[in-house]
């Protein structure tokens, strides 16, 4: 074992030994450890990370949970990561009137790949709306339009007419690639709305243009992706934008202009020009572990369901933009040492219950979150439970645990039979159930219950509510410490809070656990219509 690993192992079992006493004061202990500066902010594939992972396996042992997989609480990732090479991105059109190269980082931000450390693609040009096809809706981009071996150019988002959770998931930029794959485009080029342009969300995409991308890498070798067919791939300004439908059969102005008057996207059409794409990318293989132990359920038939919560341990690590004497770590006290010490502290209720669920449930504190719900993704992907299955999923991320919430908002809760189970846990607890107050943010499909709803199991979300103070809360918290170093030890965290929230999440899985139903959609909701098995 290699000697910073030993020194992390005996300080975590310190800290175990030290977790004795109530429920707030082993949370207290628990987001202490997490986010103690010496984690370096948790992120997936480092020595920060797996310490805080050596530490969770150790508090799993502690409140009477067994390994998942045989004797191994770990799950390993394996990651690959993708930096672009800046200067080596090119995007030229050529026409009859001649050719003209883009500028990288003023008109267009190249797109990673995982696999070739470099590529190139020329083909013509089909603009297609926003790149939705959802016939059942009323929508299809494609009608009429072939991308066969062509690089299709879109909008971001999808149709305003659609509701908020259908445009979530159409505006998917995994959706959009698939949907283009299918009908065999080769590359596939986005462009922002006039309402994402206004928010000036193009300059915070530069800001991170150097960053790297992530995924898993499969049993093949190969990085996982939604659409490898689709080899080339970019991001437009409205000034790139503006250059590339220049003596089209309409200018971007005019698209952008009609799309935010709220028609939707203008109708496709095949542009005059052909682009060739081109970009590399420096690739490092890495690895990263997802850490799970469970409860088999008492119930011979009913043990081969898992109600599976999950929590995800990763945080974002070290700003490399500090200046010198600024705090660079980001501790992620909040997000998410909070909900991986609700994770441990809810399967130690289960223990004291003394009595074992009908279910199996299983704690996962999964890695990768931040780069995109990848350690959930490869869990949902590859299940370690030994032939079970998992029928529900009960995230908890993030809870801004900032004051003494009076209500709570279960994402996804109207989805399925969860969703009673949910109101009958707050009602015990003189807890109101409050609706969605920010639909537009889209909450349901950007945390890790949504990896398991892609592969048909239903899920919630919890969050503390807006009453009693807790819109402000929330809003502060976004503005001045959500990834940032702020987010840290120093925040006034409501430790009597977390514990409630901890009981609020308790409750629920163990009423799924010993629910004679099995967890189910309800009847034609567009989730589960779309991901059930």
């Amino acid at each position: 074992m290699h000697p910073f690993r030993v020194l992390v192992t005996a300080v975590a079992l310190s800290s175990i030994a030290a977790c004795a006493g109530s429920v707030e004061t082993r949370i207290r202990a628990d987001v202490a450890f997490l986010a103690d500066d010496r984690r370096q902010g948790r992120e997936a594939g480092t020595p920060g990370y797996d310490a805080a992972a050596d530490y969770v396996i150790g508090r799993m042992k502690a409140v009477g949970l067994k390994p998942a997989s045989g004797e191994s609480w770990r799950q390993n990732v394996p990651l690959r990561a993708s930096v672009r090479d800046i200067e080596a991105a090119r995007f030229t059109l050529s026409s009859n009137a001649g050719a003209r190269t883009l500028i990288h980082l003023e008109d267009y931000i190249i797109g990673r790949f995982y696999d070739e450390p470099a590529f190139a693609v020329t083909a013509p040009l089909v603009y297609a709306g926003y790149g939705v096809s959802a016939p059942n809706e009323g929508v299809d981009d494609y009608a009429g339009l072939d991308v066969s071996g062509k690089i299709v150019v879109a909008f971001s988002g999808a149709p305003p007419a659609m509701n908020t959770e259908k445009r979530a998931y159409y505006s998917s930029s995994d959706v959009k690639l698939e949907t283009a794959a299918a009908r065999g485009a080769a590359g596939f080029v986005s462009m922002m709305t006039k309402e994402e342009a206004e928010k000036n969300r193009w300059k915070n995409a530069v800001a991170h243009a150097g960053s790297a991308g992530m995924t898993w890498i499969g049993e093949d070798g190969r990085a996982f992706s939604v659409a490898p067919s689709i080899m080339a791939s970019a991001s437009l300004s409205a000034s790139g934008a503006a250059k590339l439908f220049a003596g089209e059969t309409a200018d971007f102005a005019a698209l952008q202009a009609k799309e935010a008057a709220g028609e939707g996207a203008p109708k496709g059409f095949t542009l005059k020009k052909t682009a060739t794409l081109a970009g590399a990318s420096v690739l490092a293989d890495a690895s990263s572990d997802n850490v799970i132990g469970v409860i088999e359920g008492a119930d011979r038939e009913l043990r081969n369901e898992v109600i599976l919560l999950t929590a995800h341990l990763d945080h974002v690590g070290v700003l490399k933009s500090a200046k010198a004497g600024e705090d660079a770590i980001n501790n992620g006290a909040i997000d998410n040492a909070g909900g991986v010490a609700v994770l441990i502290e809810a399967a130690n209720a289960f223990r004291e219950a003394g009595v074992r669920p009908k279910r199996t449930v299983a704690f996962a504190a999964v890695t990768a979150e931040e780069n995109g719900l990848i350690g959930s993704d490869y869990l949902a992907r590859n299940p370690v439970f030994g032939g079970a299955r998992v029928v529900a999923n009960v995230n908890i991320d993030m809870p801004i645990a900032l004051y003494p919430f009076t209500d709570v908002i279960a994402f996804g809760a109207e989805r399925s039979s969860i969703g009673p189970a949910v109101g009958r846990a707050a009602q015990a607890m003189g807890i109101a159930l409050s609706p969605d107050p920010i639909p537009g943010e889209n909450l349901f499909v950007r945390s890790d219950h949504y990896s398991f709803v892609k592969q048909g199991a239903p899920a919630i979300f919890l969050v503390p509510g807006f009453a009693s103070g807790g819109a402000e809360a929330f809003g502060k918290f976004l503005k001045e410490h959500y990834h940032k170093p702020s987010d840290d030890l120093t925040l006034p965290i409501d430790y009597d809070a977390l514990a409630r929230f901890t009981e609020l999440n308790y409750r629920i899985a163990r009423e799924l656990a010993d629910a004679p139903e099995t967890p189910a959609w309800e009847a034609g909701d567009f989730f589960g219509t779309m991901f059930s098995k």
